[in-house]
């Protein structure tokens, strides 16, 4: 592999492909400075051929799935809220490095250009989606009010 591919092993071998991120959430977003990584996590997952009793496909095979994002060259992000749905992420080579851009299916939209991406995959249960994410945070806890007002989390 090149020094600057993206290592897509770890996704690859959870689903058994690479998937489009098709109705996957964005659960955080954290932009940081260099040389500290900037974090984008997507709750993914797979939805099955089976139907459920009420009707709707079953999914499976859920994670939390981290971009790691280092040196930063320009980003433009647009309508977060409270769910973020993606059409899909389409990943892309640019001058200044990969360009990963969401489609916004509900909330965010946009872009981030970065020199370097690595991704990480951490199988969880989907009952646990929410849980797992807060606990990978040391600051706020999920919907907690800062003294500003703002809202963290989904």
């Amino acid at each position: 592999m090149e020094n600057n591919e993206i290592d897509w092993t770890q996704v690859v071998e959870w689903f058994g492909y690479k998937p489009k991120f098709h109705d996957s959430e964005v659960v955080s977003i954290e932009l940081r400075r260099s040389p500290d990584p900037s974090i984008i996590r997507i709750h993914a997952f797979q939805m099955t051929s089976e139907v459920d009793e009420s009707g709707y496909f079953v999914l499976d095979k859920h994670a939390l799935i981290t971009f790691n994002l280092t040196d930063i060259e320009e980003q433009n992000f647009s309508d977060w809220n409270h769910q973020n749905a993606l059409m899909g992420i389409d990943m892309s080579v640019t001058p200044s490095g990969h360009r990963l851009e969401m489609e916004a299916a509900y909330g965010i939209n946009g872009y981030i250009v970065a020199k370097h991406i690595t991704i990480e995959v951490q199988p969880v249960q989907k009952e646990d989606i929410h849980k797992t994410f807060a606990a990978g945070r040391n600051r706020k806890k999920l919907n907690e009010r800062s003294e500003g007002g703002e809202t963290f989390g989904p």
